[in-house]
């Protein structure tokens, strides 16, 4: 594998555990630990679940956008370096 490879494997494995990390933290306030499903009160709660979507949208939009310049300025700086290093030959 190249360098440009791993560097992209290396990207998408640390996506998949952030997400998957983000889907898996919670709270059990709602559940009734007997049998481990969700109260009838749970699914009737006014503008909770509503109020976490929009924040989980958001949070998701700044990591993508956080992630994106990331990649943006490591490619800057691949380039930077690769027209020093030819420049200077």
């Amino acid at each position: 594998m190249k360098a440009k490879d791993i560097k992209k494997f290396a990207l998408c494995l640390l996506a998949a555990l952030i997400l998957t990390g983000g889907a898996a933290c919670g709270n059990d306030k709602n559940m009734n630990n007997d049998n481990g499903t969700a109260s009838e009160k749970s699914v009737h709660d006014d503008g909770v679940v509503g109020d976490t979507g929009e924040a989980l949208k958001d949070g998701v939009e700044d990591l993508g956008e956080d992630v994106r310049d990331g990649v943006e300025g490591a490619g800057d700086s691949i380039r930077d370096n690769a027209e020093n290093a030819t420049e200077n030959r």
